[in-house]
């Protein structure tokens, strides 16, 4: 019987959109730390399946994967309906965090590097953007802090505690992507935007 490790590789060289977008939802609903999430994980490495998909359908897995991750989250975990699902996406924090994730995925290529050592080190840059959106999105539109710059320094205060399991699961769901995806050709890697030319 082949390992788990051997089988998830083929499902990736199979099936890499459907596969990853599976991957996502599910590590979004099990058990899992707060915060620990594997979403800009995937943003950041998505270029790495640059070989085997094109640029439209990784766009579309990164939107399946923010948006079924969201619902089935908000269906499984909070209960709710489809109306009340509905309601959560039409927020414009969550639009400005979706987009977010698109710009690191077209950031993912300069984070790029031929050793693991030297890509993890430049996750970090990618998570303390996204806090920075995030709260600053929760600032904006969540109703919470008044809308004066010590609010928004009272919402980035308040989202520090869960920095540190986010940048673990951002780093360790870096790692994960890596070594499940297709190494990038190099004349696929340099079409993308931002790429890296060191591969």
């Amino acid at each position: 019987m082949q390992p788990f490790s051997t089988r998830l590789n083929s499902l990736f060289a199979k099936w890499p959109a459907a596969v990853l977008v599976l991957v996502v939802v599910l590590f979004r609903i099990l058990p899992h730390p707060v915060n620990f999430a594997p979403t800009l994980a995937l943003a950041w490495n998505l270029h790495r399946w640059s070989s085997v998909s094109s640029k439209f359908t990784l766009g579309l897995v990164l939107f399946l994967a923010c948006l079924g991750g969201d619902w089935a989250v908000n269906s499984l975990l909070y209960n709710m309906d489809t109306a009340q699902n509905l309601t959560y996406l039409a927020q414009p924090g969550v639009w400005v965090l979706y987009l977010t994730y698109g710009f690191l995925a077209l950031m993912g290529p300069w984070g790029h590097r031929p050793s693991w050592s030297a890509s993890l080190l430049r996750v970090p840059m990618a998570s303390l953007l996204f806090f920075g959106v995030s709260n600053s999105a929760v600032w904006l539109w969540g109703g919470m802090y008044p809308a004066t710059v010590g609010g928004w320094v009272s919402a980035l205060v308040a989202g520090l505690p869960f920095l540190p399991m986010a940048l673990t699961g951002d780093v360790l769901y870096t790692a994960l992507f890596r070594r499940l995806s297709p190494v990038p050709t190099k004349q696929a890697v340099d079409t993308l935007p931002l790429a890296s030319k060191d591969i």
